[in-house]
């Protein structure tokens, strides 16, 4: 992390005005400065700006950090987003390439992204976009879910470069809930969206729930990321595109009924939109992962366990996939071995070196996962026969959260 230099003037001060639950978008760039409890974050954010441990603040529209500015979140706080009156216009966080953050919580303090409304729903706020300088298998894209008209001047969301181990900042103990946003098809932000996000990023114990589109979706970049978590996405657990060449470890996917699922699958990965040959080629690597869905029957709009397509390649170690309809489909470049996997309907073509299960009437019959659907969920998940594959045996990390009634 580099050096801050906390600055706290009389300007701050007074520029920061307190701001409850009809909190307005500060319209102006943010010098540095402790941005008092109550708040709302600025639109821009081009300098270091603190927010204090266990406060509550809030996102009216976007906030964008750029280039020289560093977003530091102490363990505790809560950050609200306030619904929007469309999807285009959602609340979100946007680290733009070149910008920082320092997001840090504890497991008994994490930091919480969460929804203003006392009724929350999936999709309420856009969630959080974090982009950088690592290759990506295109040159400049822009990121998806934002409108690009609405941009504040000097504001860029390209992403992508040639520093594989560009930083970004890190995440650590968050909880994100009820974000993602639907501008159009294949234009949506999700829970967490990472683009050209390079490896000296910390992505570590990071929960998302209740999210519209996907959990966790990156768009090229090297970062790697561990001890995930995700509960009840509308779309995919995990989903790479672009070129995406990092690693993925520790992961644990739930869904429970009282949500739509669109499509969704535990896993999918392109190269591309057209399955072009461009490099770096989609290849990341997934191991110690348990991917849960339905204990009778697939959930309505749930596809495949694992999806590599469009000429993707990947490579899954040690993981445990139950309870969607369809299995697994491959294409040539993966390498999927030493894992369990049960389908309802139809397993694909699994390769030698895995255990595999097709089941139509219970998806644990076989696998003898203990109370995987259970709420809450019960961390003593994996049986000796499965010893080393699944997510990590430590389960103190977890921090899932449940909604009465889901």
């Amino acid at each position: 992390m580099r050096t801050l230099t906390i600055i706290v003037s009389v300007l701050a001060l007074a520029t920061f005005a307190a701001c409850k639950k009809d909190a307005k978008q500060n319209d102006h760039n943010v010098r540095a400065g402790i941005l008092p409890n109550g708040s709302a974050l600025p639109g821009v954010i081009s300098t270091n700006v603190e927010l204090v441990a266990n406060g509550t603040y809030y996102l009216n529209g976007k906030t964008y950090v750029k280039p020289g500015g560093n977003l530091i979140i102490n363990a505790g706080v809560t950050v609200k987003g306030i619904p929007q009156f469309t999807p285009a216009e959602a609340s979100a966080l946007i680290v733009t390439r070149g910008g920082l953050i320092h997001a840090v919580g504890t497991l008994e303090n994490p930091i919480v992204f969460t929804s203003n409304s006392n009724f929350p729903a999936v999709g309420d706020w856009g969630g959080i976009v974090i982009l950088g300088d690592a290759p990506t298998n295109k040159f400049e894209p822009v990121i998806e879910g934002i409108d690009l008209p609405t941009l504040p001047i000097g504001v860029d969301v390209h992403y992508g470069g040639a520093d594989a181990t560009d930083s970004s900042g890190v995440l650590k103990f968050i909880r994100i809930e009820w974000a993602g946003a639907s501008v159009s098809d294949n234009n949506e932000l999700n829970s967490l969206t990472l683009g050209g996000v390079g490896s000296r990023t910390v992505l570590d114990y990071i929960q998302a729930s209740y999210g519209r589109d996907d959990s966790f979706e990156f768009f090229g970049g090297t970062v790697n990321a561990t001890h995930l978590v995700s509960l009840s996405t509308n779309d995919d657990i995990l989903d790479f595109d672009l070129g995406y060449t990092g690693t993925v470890q520790y992961v644990l996917g739930v869904r429970k009924q009282g949500f739509v699922y669109a499509d969704a699958n535990g896993i999918e990965s392109d190269n591309d939109a057209s399955g072009s040959a461009d490099i770096p080629k989609t290849q990341p690597s997934v191991s110690n992962i348990t991917i849960i869905g339905r204990e009778t029957a697939a959930f309505p709009g749930t596809l495949y366990a694992a999806r590599f397509r469009r000429n993707s390649g990947m490579n899954v170690t040690n993981a445990v996939f139950l309870g969607y309809g369809m299995g697994i489909q491959v294409v040539s470049s993966t390498v999927f071995s030493g894992n369990v996997i049960h389908a309802f309907s139809a397993l694909g073509p699994v390769p030698a070196g895995n255990e595999a299960h097709l089941n139509p009437v219970n998806s644990n019959t076989d696998i003898q996962l203990i109370d995987p659907f259970g709420s809450p969920f019960d961390p003593n998940t994996t049986l000796p026969a499965h010893a080393g594959k699944g997510c990590d045996p430590d389960y103190s990390y977890w921090f899932l959260t449940w909604t009465a009634g889901l």
